[in-house]
């Protein structure tokens, strides 16, 4: 049976030109029914159940507001129930210090960047995780997204460093029955489709839609 995921995706600064082809890579018409929209707000229709939720950008198309704490709460008990959620780059902007995405989902949030860079992704020496599988160091020109973190609340998977800093940039946990990731780079397409990117977002989606066995 066809697993479904929802893309939220495209702004001004993230289009969907530079993520379509790390989709279409990822993400074949015969593994996943593939449901692709701009507002955040769609998961919460009635009847909406995906097995998995991604957040290439915050999903508040102009002239929507943010979502509120009521409403995040509604996807993070989807979360709960079962449904996976991943958060790359720009689907970690607008989450406050006080949110419910913060505080109890995600446990990561979008800060500030520098200049543009050569930003390098590396997997933390010696960790053996299903979403480490096969992903080896990989360096695009890219936004370096300093994200404010909880370490104790999740599992860090991944270094993202450049020549301003040096960050963690991937990580994991559960939520309920449900499972989380959260990756900070992707605002180029040349990060998108880097072959290292295009296998650690295609490692994560499966390890979100595998259930809890196991845990972190």
């Amino acid at each position: 049976m066809k697993k479904t995921v929802y893309i939220i995706w495209h702004d001004n600064w993230h289009p969907k030109d530079n993520i379509e082809p790390a989709v279409d890579a990822i993400f074949s018409g015969e593994e996943w029914n593939v449901v692709k929209t701009l507002r955040a707000r769609d998961l919460m229709e009635p009847g909406v159940s995906p097995d998995l939720a991604i957040f290439y950008t915050n999903g508040r198309p102009e002239g929507e507001t943010d979502l509120t704490n009521e409403e995040q709460k509604q996807i993070a008990d989807k979360v709960a129930a079962g449904m996976g959620i991943l958060f790359i780059h720009a689907g970690m902007t607008i989450i406050e210090p006080d949110s419910v995405f913060f505080n109890e989902l995600n446990s990561g949030r979008f800060a500030s960047h520098p200049p543009k860079c050569d930003v390098t992704m590396t997997p933390i020496s010696r960790l053996d995780h299903p979403i480490l599988q096969e992903v080896t160091p990989f360096t695009q020109y890219d936004e370096h997204y300093y994200c404010p973190m909880f370490p104790e609340r999740t599992q860090p998977l991944m270094c993202a460093s450049s020549e301003y800093s040096v960050t963690v940039g991937a990580w994991c946990h559960s939520h309920g029955k449900g499972r989380v990731v959260g990756i900070t780079q992707g605002h180029t397409r040349e990060m998108q489709t880097d072959p290292g990117m295009i296998r650690l977002v295609s490692n994560a989606a499966h390890w979100l839609t595998e259930g809890t066995e196991g845990e972190q």
